[in-house]
This record gives C-alpha cells, sequence and structure tokens, in this order.
C-alpha cells in the first residue's frame, strides 16, 4: 500500500490548483489539439477528461466535437463560454487543476463548489489501517496469471479493497462441512478530477475471484458522497465508524452472527416473506425476497425463516444477478436484516 500512497501523493506533488472567472479562460487551436489558455496567456493541453468537462461547462456536444477539426471545436468552445459568461445564474469561477510535466496539462475543470479530497489523503487511512493488521485482499479462487492486489490509482481515480490480515469468522451452520471462511473487507473509492464521488463499504465476504469480483458479501454498509460543502466533514463521521469496525474483535461479530442464526424472523416461509416486504428499510420486491428463501440451503445456511438464513439466502441469489448495482442492492439489504437482532 505504500506504492499506492507514493503514486498518489506524486501526481498531488506535481499538480496545481487554480481558480479563476469562466470569462477568462478561452480555447484556441495549438498544433492540432485543442488547449485551454487563461489571464496569463499561458495554454495548457487537456487529458481526454479535462476536454470532457471543457465541453460540459462550455455547453458544447464532446461527441461532435471530437469530430471536428480544432480550428472549428475552439469556435464551439468560446462561443459556448461567452454564453455561459452572459448567464448569471451560472457559477462565474472555475477550479483549474493542472499537472506540471514540462508543460501543463488541465486535468480537470470544475466550478468554485467543488472540495477536492487528494486520492493520497485515502491512501494515508489505508496505511494506518496496515499498521492494524489490514492488508491488501487478493484473490482467493480463479486467480489469474498473477495473484496481484485489489489496489489501483490513475491520474484521476483509485479504489482499494483491503481484508482483516489471518484472520476469519466460521460460518456458524456446521463449519466442519467445509464452508468458507468470511473475512472482514474494506473498500476505499475517491475520484479527485470530479469524475467519481468520494466513498467506502465496509462488509464481511467469502472470497474474491481473479477479476476481483466479490462473493458472499454480507453486513454491506456504504459511504459515498460528492465532492461538495462539507463532505470532509461527513468523511471524518463515517472514518471514525471504519475506526470502530476495525477495532471490533472477531469474537463480538461471531457472537452476532451466531446470535442471528438462532433469531427466527417468523414459522413458514409466507409469514417471512410478508414480514419482510413490510420492512421498508430492506427496499427488496417479494420476487427478490422468495427467490432469497429458495436459494438458502440448509445444510450450510441453516433455516431460511432465520435471519442468519435469509441472509445467506440473498447472498446466495445475488451471485446469480449479473449487474453490479443489483447485487449491491441486495447485500445492503442482508445488512438491514441484522438489524433485526441488534
Amino acid at each position: 500500500m505504500k506504492a499506492l500512497y507514493s503514486a498518489t501523493k506524486k501526481y498531488a506533488d506535481a499538480s496545481i490548483e487554480r481558480t479563476t472567472p469562466f470569462n477568462s479562460l478561452r480555447a484556441e487551436a495549438y498544433k492540432g489539439e485543442v488547449v485551454i489558455v487563461g489571464k496569463q496567456n499561458v495554454p495548457a493541453k487537456l487529458t481526454n477528461w479535462g476536454f470532457k468537462q471543457f465541453c460540459g461547462k462550455a455547453g458544447a456536444p464532446v461527441e461532435y466535437l471530437v469530430t471536428l477539426p480544432a480550428t472549428l471545436a475552439v469556435q464551439n468552445l468560446n462561443h459556448g463560454l461567452k454564453k455561459r459568461s452572459e448567464n448569471k445564474n451560472n457559477e462565474q469561477d472555475a477550479n483549474l487543476l493542472f499537472h506540471k510535466n514540462g508543460g501543463m496539462i488541465c486535468r480537470s475543470i470544475m466550478t468554485e463548489a467543488y472540495e477536492r479530497i487528494w486520492n493520497y489523503e485515502l491512501c494515508e487511512r489505508l496505511l494506518e489501517l496496515e499498521a492494524d493488521g489490514w492488508e491488501p485482499a487478493r484473490p482467493d479462487f480463479r486467480k489469474m496469471f498473477d495473484d496481484f492486489p485489489a489496489l489501483y490509482a490513475s491520474d484521476h481515480d483509485m479504489f482499494a479493497m483491503i481484508r482483516l490480515k489471518n484472520e476469519y469468522i466460521e460460518q456458524p451452520i456446521n463449519p466442519s462441512r467445509n464452508t468458507q471462511p468470511m473475512y472482514k473487507g474494506l473498500i476505499y473509492w475517491n475520484g479527485e478530477v470530479g469524475n467519481r464521488t468520494i466513498g467506502a463499504m465496509k462488509f464481511l465476504y467469502n472470497g474474491m475471484c481473479g477479476n476481483h469480483i466479490i462473493w458472499g458479501a454480507s453486513e454491506v454498509v456504504e459511504f459515498s458522497a460528492k465532492h461538495v460543502g462539507s463532505v470532509r466533514d461527513r468523511l471524518h463521521t463515517f472514518d471514525a465508524e471504519l475506526k470502530s469496525y476495525s477495532d471490533e474483535s472477531l469474537s463480538d461479530l461471531n457472537a452476532k452472527i451466531k446470535a442471528a442464526s438462532k433469531k427466527v424472523i417468523a414459522g413458514t416461509k409466507e409469514e417471512v416473506l410478508d414480514f419482510l416486504f413490510g420492512k421498508r428499510s430492506i427496499k427488496l420486491s417479494r420476487k427478490v425476497l422468495d427467490a432469497s428463501y429458495d436459494a438458502v440451503i440448509p445444510e450450510q445456511d441453516g433455516s431460511p425463516n432465520t435471519v442468519w438464513g435469509m441472509m445467506q439466502g440473498l447472498t446466495r441469489h445475488s451471485q446469480t444477478i449479473p449487474y453490479a448495482d443489483e447485487r449491491l442492492k441486495l447485500d445492503r439489504a442482508g445488512s438491514e436484516l441484522l438489524k433485526l437482532v441488534f
């Protein structure tokens, strides 16, 4: 994780932030490329992402502009910037992020409302967790050519998944039947150029395959926020929750899971489905709940009439769904189920 921190810190150290009125910006054609020029008359090249943002702020369709010669594209951009400046409802100041690399490269064009949190700031949190016994998560099965960790960083965003090193929780139902252990996992993500939210997620999981898809996630709790307003305060609040999760002993977690395996929701399938469908916090259709109930393997998961059994049923059903956002919705519902016990 030190390498991830070093890479993201290097990007930040080579960056310059500037705030300037939009009406002081203009586009120019330079050697066949569109560049951005400000009050100092110093041209800066644009990354692909920076160009998309430039088009967006000028109200110009990027899909069309990329088909034009640079000389025509800048006319469209400058026309859009002029109209933007004439509209008093628009924010009039631009937040610009440049990369120093011999010349200047514009990585991002946001408004003054943008609150940047650097990728390396999240990596600092990862290093603190590493000191507490966490490590980069690596594939547990279906491994690819290299057993590489789930750590990524680029010139615009980062993603990192870590887990508690050498510690896991046994499944509460028949642990001797070769059931998969459960690990404590954490994910952090961020975009420092306005391309995505900042966020984190805590969860238990059974394993991760070679293409870094997580299997058997439960107790999923997610934080995400746009880079505006009091985002730093909100991040600090969630940091405290993650710290508590990191410090929570596995014996305490094990006790919660055993209690969930004994907590009966209702006596019959129909009663279970009626009860859960009536819980607004779970936010699942009766059809999904029905499929999750039927997905339970009693020999491994316990009774589907219990909290733990239904949590496992949701997990098993989510593994049949190809879309990540729909799988996450089921995994979150499992976390809400656990609140029926605690």
